[in-house]
């Protein structure tokens, strides 16, 4: 008579022990990238908030040339940069300075937080302060041009994104 043995189905310990080591040091890998990802995600988020900035900087300036253009039509005596001259040393400006006026460019001196308004508008007149975005707006008159720089500054591993741009009276 032939003796059948019966194999025994299942884990062993040993082999269990080694899955759920293999489990956890899987868990524990993704658990190490999450607050990686937040924190790239927010410096992502702020590198594209002070892209947004400096580009606004340098719209305002383009509107003060753009509305000198337009009033040299009534008065030929407008010069295209007009209210452009005194930001060697730097300026700062945002759009709330409007009031059927040109935009006032203000001494730049040791720089101001920008704010947020209530409807997330940044501003330097009201709202709360952001205590991290600051802009310079810098402009050099060349003969016939104005060598804009528009620097904003937003943290301490990336202290500045600088804009640049040439504007021409071309008119």
């Amino acid at each position: 008579m032939m003796v059948f043995e019966k194999k025994k189905l299942g884990f062993t310990l040993l082999e269990i022990m080694v899955a759920i080591a293999v489990f956890s040091v899987g868990i524990l890998g993704v658990y190490a990238l999450v607050p990686m990802a937040i924190l790239l995600g927010s410096e992502n988020s702020d590198r594209f908030t002070a892209a947004q900035l400096a580009l606004e900087g340098l719209e305002i300036v383009r509107n003060i040339r753009d509305s000198n253009w337009l009033e040299q039509n009534s008065n030929p005596s407008n010069l295209w940069n007009e209210g452009l001259d005194n930001c060697a040393a730097g300026c700062e400006v945002d759009y709330t300075t409007l009031q059927n006026i040109d935009p006032i460019l203000t001494s730049y001196g040791a720089g101001r937080y920008l704010k947020i308004d209530s409807q997330g508008f940044f501003n330097y007149a009201n709202g709360t302060s952001t205590e991290k975005f600051k802009r310079k707006i810098t402009i050099a008159n060349q003969a016939g041009a104005l060598n804009i720089s528009v620097g904003v500054e937003w943290s301490k591993k990336y202290p500045l994104l600088v804009l640049t741009e040439k504007l021409y009276d071309w008119r």
